[in-house]
């Protein structure tokens, strides 16, 4: 039962080990590639760590039950949806901090990466979790946003931070009681992300790149 949950459990938190990549970010496709795997790695340890911790010894009982594996099954989807757009609004606003783009070209990059990366890594129960809507309402967001202001770190990660908690499948006396630390353990977390951002992200090639299909796709 434990090792099927796990095997449910990788499709969406998939590929782990590519966070230590180092390589440069210079198109869409791998700016799209960094947010997914960033973003699913947030998820998974920001969640079952706090599981973890809330539960203590329980914990490995709890996972065998079916009904509390498929909540935490779609905490752990919903989560990343939340995490995967605030990655997204931060990396494209801070290649735009660094290469300055029009508005509607910063949104449809926002966009592209988004909608990209949520279909490669939600197989279709996964996408059952999440509403229909989610990538309109990901691009009603990148068209409000002031990219100029939203590559300031402090405030914007605070959705994915706030639905750590919202989420997490424990009940709302914990919730209260652990608000304070779990938030501050997820933003931790996503400071070692914006690092590793700042110091692979190559703005030029990435607006390049997507300058080049925008000019293939008028062609």
């Amino acid at each position: 039962m434990l090792q099927d949950l796990v095997s449910r459990l990788k499709k969406p938190i998939m590929a782990l080990g590519v966070r230590f990549d180092r390589s440069p970010i210079s198109s869409v496709d791998t700016l799209s590639e960094f947010v997914q795997t960033r973003s699913s790695y947030i998820a998974q340890t920001s969640l079952y760590g706090y599981l973890k911790t809330r539960m203590g010894t329980q914990y490995r009982d709890r996972f065998q039950d079916d009904v509390f594996a498929k909540s935490m099954r779609m905490s752990a989807v919903r989560l990343f949806a939340s995490c995967l757009a605030d990655l997204t609004v931060f990396a494209v606003a801070l290649t735009n901090e660094r290469r300055q783009m029009e508005h509607g070209t910063a949104e449809a990059i926002a966009c592209r990466c988004f909608d990209r990366a949520l279909h490669r890594a939600l197989d279709e129960n996964d996408r059952t979790f999440i509403s229909d809507d989610v990538c309109q309402a990901f691009a009603a967001r990148a068209k409000s946003t002031i990219w100029p202001n939203a590559a300031n770190a402090d405030s914007a990660f605070e959705a994915s931070c706030a639905d750590l908690i919202r989420l997490a499948p424990v009940v709302d006396e914990f919730k209260k009681q652990d608000g304070e630390i779990v938030t501050n353990s997820i933003r931790f977390r996503w400071r070692d992300v914006r690092e590793q951002l700042r110091k692979r992200l190559d703005a030029d090639a990435v607006v390049g790149d997507w300058n080049q299909r925008d000019t293939a796709r008028a062609e």
